[in-house]
């Protein structure tokens, strides 16, 4: 595997943003998908070494993204029309059941693509590729910027 970790790359704008979470692609370069399996995220990118999961409470983004699109957009319509009797009861309970059990795990990498898109959507200063080229130090590392924030 060759080390890209220290190659430029050109700056990605807010279109390239978006492009790249909606194909499932690293934010910083788009040259790798972000999953290694159907349910595990890379630690850090395979081709620029950005890291994609970052630690400690970075997961509720994807939660609430996956959460909010299986509640909002099946499950409380399922049973707002099954208790107004537009549809049946209990095949209304039942589809609801099914889709609050099988939706999360079908969006779950699209939910965690939608959040580093809108993540670096609203900060793509943060992307490695948007850095100044004499930076050494990298925003998107957390332990790094954690470091350089706290002055005490």
């Amino acid at each position: 595997m060759i080390d890209h970790t220290l190659a430029p790359l050109p700056k990605v704008s807010h279109s390239d943003i978006v492009r790249r979470g909606l194909r499932c692609q690293c934010p910083n370069c788009g040259q790798s998908k972000l999953f290694r399996s159907f349910l595990k995220i890379h630690h850090r990118c395979p081709y620029c070494g950005m890291t994609l999961e970052r630690g400690d409470g970075y997961y509720l983004g994807p939660l609430c993204i996956n959460y909010g699109i299986a509640v909002f957009g099946a499950v409380a319509p399922l049973l707002l029309a099954g208790f107004a009797g537009w549809i049946p009861f209990m095949p209304a309970m039942i589809a609801a059941g099914i889709a609050a059990l099988l939706l999360p795990l079908l969006l779950y990498r699209i939910s965690w693509s939608l959040w580093l898109m809108s993540y670096y959507f609203c900060l793509p200063d943060e992307l490695h590729a948007n850095r100044p080229e004499d930076s050494d130090e990298l925003l998107f590392e957390e332990e790094h910027r954690n470091g350089m924030n706290v002055e005490r």
